[in-house]
Formats: C-alpha cells, structure tokens, sequence
C-alpha cells in the first residue's frame, strides 16, 4: 500500500474504455426500407445480385410498395399500341387480340409480383435452398456490405492480379463511414465480471447520466467519412479450397447452383462466436473465418509499409457472410490525406502480391511450427482488430499446423494458384 500512487478518477490509466466499431446506416433515409417486413431478403438478393433486383436502389423498393395498386394492372401504352398495329396488320382477329390482351395482363402481374418485396424472398429461398431464418440472420452485415457501394463512388479494380489471388472484387470507396461507439468503462480489467462467482473483479459502468436528457445514459459517437480498400474473395475459389482439405461444402439445393454456392457462407456463420477461439466443432467457419481475418491482418500491415501510415493507424471491418473486408484509417488525420486512394490508385499490384512477404516470420520455424501466428506476422494494435487476434494463422494462406485443425494441408494461396 505504501507504494500505491494517487491518481485523478478520469485519467486514462485509470479505466478501460468500452466501444465498438460500427458502419454507420442511415436509418433517416431508410426508416421506411426497415420498415418493410423482408428488408433483409431485399438486401441479400442485392449482395447475390439476383436478376429480380438489378438496376433498382433500395429506396425503389418502398416507392414500389407503397405506389403499387391493389388491383392487377393494366398494360401499358407500348403494349396496346403493339397489339392494335398486330390486329390491323391482319396478324390477330379480335378474338385473338382479346386472348393476347389477357396474357400479356397476365404476365405484367407476375412481373409486379416477383419485383415486390415478398416476391423477392419467395425468390431468394427458393433459388439459393437456405431458409428465411438465416437471411434475418445475415441481412444486417450484407446491408453494410452494399451501402458503401450504392451511395458512395466506388472505383472498381481492373487488374489482373486480384482474380490470381482469388479475390472477385477489390474497390476503392471513398467516403466509408465508420462510427466509434464509446458506452462505458471498466476499472480494475478490460473483461467485465460475467457473474457474481466470476474471478475477474471488474464490472462494465455507463456514463453519468444527462439530466437534460431525461437520466439517461450517454454514448459519445465519433464519425469519420474515411477512404477504405474493401476486398472480396472469390466464393468458388473458398469452396474449392475447403473440398481440397477435405472439407466438402454442403451446399443447399437452391433453382440455381451459383447462388446457392454463394448462400453457404450465409449459413455457416450463423451463430458463430467469432470473437471467441473457433473450436473444431466448426471446423469450416474456422477455416474460413480464419482465412478471412488472416488475409485481412496481413493487407493491414503491408498497407502501412506502402502508404506512410502506421499500422496502428489502419484497420479492419469484417464482412464474415460476404467474404468481404475492408481497410480503412482509423484517425480523422490520415482519413484525410488520401493515403489509401494513393495506394490503390499507383501501388495496387505491388500490395496484393505483397501477401507473399508474410510466407515466412522473424521467429521461425518456432512461430511456424506452432501456430504460424505471433505479433511479429499476423497481429494487430487493439484498435486495429475487433476479433481480439483470435483465429489467426498464416497456415490458412500457405499451409501448415493450426491449433485446432491439426495441418491444413493445402493454404489458400497455393490453391488458388494452381
């Protein structure tokens, strides 16, 4: 006791700030998209980009509903003058035009249908074989996934390097808007204490209360409109990856294979704890997962060797569903200063190839022989990974021991180089 030191209660060595990183949705602009009973159907079929969807916005689907009428439509001017001009030109009889009439009403009521939003699900299920359930699930990660996208200005990758790493898209976007949620804080641990037997003697404390705000409890928002590189691997390339280590996908027996291929990604990760250690009880959402989180640390710390920025200063945003990630900067200074734009726009090929600097770490074959996996290959800052460094190992990429798997025998980069 005699040697404890007196320090001020808001200084920051005294307490562990809790926050969570979010993209920020627009809910202004979409409280009526939620409104919609199957928005998240709506969102999926966008990610999978489904026919019945393309070339419409989200915003479209709440005119369409709310302008559709409650009869079966009619047929539009073009239509009728087709029809007309086929009658006189003697190609028709009236009783024929009557017919042709009918059918075409017929088939405009099936297209309004399909392009509604219970169609869209009807649509969505049938074609990919995963149930409705587990798109509730997934919807809120693949709306965050499309919305940089459809209402920033992304710059599309047109190189070939992407597709030899086995990634099927890489966009440049923008304006990415993350938003640094802080709630609470905790004194003696960072861990809060899970029940009242718990060892950890911490527990999670909210802000003081606003009195202005009728009691309640404070969360201090910080938003930053950043440049981000958002990657997309390519789903056959992952499943193709899983049947060589003898994991065959069980894919869903949707109308259409490409999509139903796509949806299994959906369903593995449903209920997955991902902030904690996958164990072999998920043996492919490890696989993936891992895969994923791996590749993206990696992007994250040869990013900060090309573009000026510390590594400390870049971080990640996880798409699991989507095998998608994104990297963004991480502090209002480097937000602005363009260093990912410069990095896509004259150092693109030089970064995705860089993922084979991380073949070998500083401390193997120590490192290489027991996770693949250390603070000298594959870790990030805490303010750089939201999934704590877990589920992490070189080996998903190039091969080798995992520390539940046992060998991967095949890394994904080796497969897709094939």
């Amino acid at each position: 006791m005699n040697n404890m030191d007196i320090e001020v209660h808001r200084a920051a060595r005294t307490f562990y700030a809790h926050y969570t990183v979010l993209l920020n949705v627009p809910n202004q602009q979409l409280d009526a998209f939620f409104s919609l009973p199957t928005w998240f159907a709506i969102s999926a079929a966008k990610y999978l980009e489904m026919p019945e969807v393309a070339g419409r916005r989200l915003s479209d689907f709440v005119r369409t509903t709310a302008d559709a009428p409650q009869s079966s439509p009619g047929l539009a001017g073009s239509d009728l003058d087709l029809l007309i001009q086929r009658q006189r030109s003697g190609e028709l009889t009236p009783e024929q035009l009557v017919a042709e009439m009918q059918r075409l009403r017929e088939e405009r009521s099936r297209e309004q249908q399909a392009a509604s939003p219970q169609g869209v699900a009807a649509a969505l299920v049938r074609k990919t074989g995963v149930p409705l359930s587990t798109w509730a699930d997934a919807g809120q990660e693949l709306l965050e996934v499309l919305l940089p996208v459809e209402n920033g200005q992304p710059v599309e990758y047109r190189g070939t390097r992407a597709r030899e790493l086995g990634l099927s898209r890489f966009t440049l976007v923008n304006d990415f808007p993350i938003v640094t949620a802080t709630y609470g804080y905790s004194r003696a641990e960072y861990s809060p204490r899970r029940s009242n037997d718990d060892a950890v003697q911490s527990q999670l404390n909210p802000f003081p209360s606003e009195t202005q705000y009728a009691g309640r409890f404070p969360i201090y928002v910080d938003q930053v409109e950043a440049d981000a590189l958002l990657l997309r691997l390519d789903h056959d390339a992952v499943l193709n990856w899983l049947a060589s280590n003898d994991m065959p996908a069980s894919i869903a027996p949707g109308e259409d294979p490409a999509l139903s291929r796509q949806a299994f990604f959906a369903a593995i990760f449903q209920d997955a704890p991902l902030r904690q250690t996958l164990e072999v009880d998920r043996a492919q959402t490890r696989m993936v997962f891992g895969l994923l989180h791996t590749l993206s640390h990696i992007y994250v710390r040869q990013a900060a060797l090309l573009c000026g920025l510390e590594a400390t200063s870049l971080s990640e945003y996880l798409f699991p569903r989507a095998l998608s990630f994104a990297i963004y900067c991480n502090h209002r200074f480097g937000a602005t200063i363009g260093a990912l734009t410069a990095l896509f726009e004259q150092s693109a090929d030089e970064w995705l190839r860089s993922v084979f600097n991380s073949r070998q770490c500083v401390y193997d074959p120590v490192c290489r022989d027991s996770s693949a996996s250390c603070h000298a290959c594959t870790h990030l800052g805490e303010t750089s990974c939201r999934y704590f460094n877990l589920n992490l190992s070189r080996s998903f990429l190039f091969g080798g021991p995992d520390i539940r798997l046992g060998r991967i025998r095949n890394g994904y980069i080796q497969t897709v180089a094939q």
